[in-house]
């Protein structure tokens, strides 16, 4: 049987991928606050520039203003740059400029849809809210020139709202879903910041057998969207072809925007395997719902699963400080990523980087630069250095070996 491997990306991103979001307004939509993942900072010459400043910024928008239940309202999105410029040219990631998650604040709703841009320079949709209550989009997007921006945003619905569903993680992670049944089953036990593979089958429910009819969606063969309980984690995953696999411990630079992509872009639907793997891991503990999007038939089919996060082994959680060494500049790997996700160097001029994971509640388990071939394990509280020489101006993209996390070194002319 055909296995496809699929990269788990916080955006994402994955992901590019852990955002936050509150502010008030009675039953109107609104902006109530958001953040974005590293995006690209002007280069600089000089010393090694650890500014990480955020690179873009989005206004939003609703027609009408206040949005209500059953109504049909348009939603605007308006990415901007550092200096509020306008930024109209998006990358074509999965067939679309930007791809936007809806869910509704207890995660039993869940609606993927796409905007696209307007006269105006905007990105738009129009979505119909079908309750009233509060909901959060996360919207997925990248700049030319830049890594993957995840931005959240709240909003409230006027209108009755339905009751609360609780979030129970899955006793059997098996689901059927319009005729297709798809079974998750871990590698080993899910843990806060332990890697581990996540492998889908897909059967068809009457006759129980391999459903070898997949068809792509939106190029890929199936998209994935994690998302934690208090809404603050979130990954868009998508397949990786099989070149594409990281295998030996060698990488290549495909990814270096920031999005998984996959040679199947663009290929009409044909029949697929029936098995596909996600290899991730889970930054923080605690319920996480997963929905897993598959086309049968012409038909989108969302399955989705609940799975309960445990705390990550207590040894493995012990922060532990070492020296820096001399020359080094030191990146911390935590749950919210790098810090500096940003590094100015000059061409020709040596570069050591000393990375440190402050405890195990993240994905950083290991840092890749694709570029330079680079890969090493990162240990809670030890100091792993990296080296190299940049010999060409640009920017040289480094991420954890999930892709959630992303940084990048900005190489400037002498």
């Amino acid at each position: 049987m055909i296995k496809r491997i699929i990269c788990l990306s916080l955006g994402l991103p994955i992901l590019a991928i852990f955002l936050t979001a509150c502010n008030s307004g009675a039953m109107v939509a609104e902006t109530v606050d958001k953040t974005q993942s590293v995006a690209s900072d002007s280069v600089e010459t000089g010393e090694i520039n650890t500014d990480s400043a955020k690179a873009f910024s989005m206004d939003f928008k609703a027609e009408p203003a206040e949005i209500k239940a059953g109504i049909p309202a348009m939603l605007s999105f308006t990415v901007k740059d550092k200096q509020g410029g306008l930024v109209k040219d998006l990358q074509i990631v999965h067939e679309k400029p930007m791809h936007l998650l809806v869910v509704s604040k207890d995660l039993a709703e869940f609606y993927h849809i796409h905007p696209e841009q307007s006269a105006d320079g905007s990105y738009q949709v129009s979505h119909n809210f079908p309750n009233g209550g509060e909901y959060r989009l996360y919207a997925d997007f990248t700049p030319k020139d830049a890594v993957q921006v995840v931005e959240q945003i709240d909003v409230k619905v006027a209108g009755r709202e339905r009751a609360k569903v609780a979030l129970t993680p899955d006793q059997k992670f098996e689901k059927t879903v319009d005729g297709l049944k798809i079974v998750m089953k871990p590698s080993a036990t899910i843990k806060a910041g332990q890697e581990l593979m996540l492998d889908f089958q897909a059967f068809d429910a009457k006759t129980n057998k391999p459903a070898t009819d997949l068809q792509n969606y939106l190029g890929e063969l199936a998209h994935f969207v994690l998302i934690s309980e208090d809404l603050k984690d979130f990954v868009h995953a998508h397949p990786m072809s099989k070149g594409e696999h990281k295998e030996s411990g060698k990488t290549d630079d495909h990814n270096a925007d920031g999005h998984k992509h996959s040679t199947r872009e663009g290929v009409t639907a044909k029949p697929s395997a029936s098995e596909v793997s996600a290899h991730t891991a889970f930054p923080r503990s605690g319920l996480y719902k997963i929905w897993a999007q598959f086309q049968r038939g012409g038909k989108v089919i969302t399955v989705p699963f609940v799975v309960a996060v445990e705390e990550a082994d207590k040894s493995l959680s012990e922060n532990k400080t070492a020296p820096i060494p001399e020359g080094a500049v030191k990146v911390t790997v935590s749950s919210g990523g790098y810090e500096p996700a940003s590094i100015n160097v000059k061409k020709g001029q040596s570069v050591k980087l000393a990375f440190t994971r402050t405890d195990a509640n993240n994905c950083g388990g290991e840092v890749v630069f694709a570029k330079q071939n680079i890969k090493k394990k990162l240990p809670v509280g030890e100091i792993v250095t990296v080296d190299f020489t940049p010999q060409e101006a640009g920017e040289i993209s480094f991420t954890c070996g999930m892709e959630m996390y992303k940084g990048k070194v900005i190489v400037a002319e002498n």
